[in-house]
């Protein structure tokens, strides 16, 4: 899915930076690489600088707690005694936001909010359970040790066998289909339709779902899977595979590239909410991105 729909912040880290366009999938290959390691420690909203995160569903109130001046200090809490400067209340599907008794705009939070120095916060909607609308909100260290010690992702060698057109066999009714998620919540996507190919010399029906529960907004389609690789060197979890632009939708068919399979953002970070992968490619791909913990 686009980072606009799956996850804030980097949950489609193949983007590319800014710059030529590259010209041939290797390059895009490595370009989407380069953004992807900036979007984990480097950006000032990037992934492994959020210390803590608050999902907030209709009637329900977080408040930040913490000391000036001890950025490791500040934590969401939701308990009624909860006492500190900046408050975040949900009700009736508006967000309520004041900083030291004074209002903020929901705008203002979507971008970035200061609450100390090297410290801001900054969320937007997202799915708090299948199909429900709730707030996301995270808590920002540019100075957060897991930041400072990355030292980039790991990706199998690019492969061009793993690069497939595949015919796409539309699901016109886009059904839509919940996915239980690494926090033990639900998540709504809706079946578009599968992909169908042929890759080491198996067949593959790989179903595509897509954020939109239309025609005209299903502009997306993503793969969540597993293969014969996963915990043999790829994520335990699966791993997202998103196709390449394909125009109005339906497609005829749909570009594949497996080079450029990603991990969830939980994979590396306990913030996020990753619907779990329970459709199989029946072959070791191995191509994308390696399990963090093996490479």
């Amino acid at each position: 899915m686009r980072a606009s729909r799956l996850a804030l912040f980097a949950l489609l880290p193949l983007l590319l930076g800014a710059g030529p366009a590259p010209k041939t999938p290797l390059e895009a290959w490595k370009a989407g690489i380069a953004s992807q390691n900036e979007a984990y420690a480097r950006r000032p909203h990037a992934m492994l600088k959020i210390q803590d995160s608050v999902y907030l569903r209709d009637g329900e109130t977080a408040v930040l707690e913490g000391r000036k001046g001890v950025a490791s200090s500040w934590r969401w809490r939701k308990t009624a005694d909860a006492k500190g400067p900046l408050r975040i209340a949900l009700k009736d599907g508006r967000l309520t936001v004041t900083r030291d008794g004074k209002p903020v705009t929901a705008a203002a939070l979507q971008k970035s909010v200061v609450v100390d120095a090297g410290v801001d916060i900054a969320g937007q909607p997202t799915q708090v359970d299948a199909g429900v609308e709730g707030w996301r909100i995270f808590l920002f260290n540019q100075n957060h040790p897991e930041a400072r010690a990355f030292k980039g992702v790991s990706y199998f060698p690019y492969d061009p066998a793993f690069r497939v057109t595949a015919r796409f066999a539309a699901n016109p009714k886009l059904p839509p289909r919940v996915f239980k998620t690494s926090m033990g919540t639900n998540k709504q996507f809706h079946h578009a339709g599968d992909a169908l190919f042929r890759l080491k010399d198996k067949e593959v029906r790989l179903p595509l779902y897509t954020s939109g529960a239309t025609a005209r907004t299903a502009t997306d389609l993503s793969a969540f899977f597993t293969d014969e690789m996963t915990n043999q060197g790829a994520y335990g979890a699966g791993r997202y595979l998103d196709a390449e632009p394909f125009g109005a939708f339906p497609p005829k068919t749909v570009t594949l590239d497996f080079n450029n399979a990603y991990n969830p953002n939980c994979a590396r970070s306990p913030h996020f909410t990753c619907p779990l992968a329970v459709d199989e490619v029946p072959v070791a791909v191995r191509a994308g991105e390696r399990d963090p913990g093996k490479h």
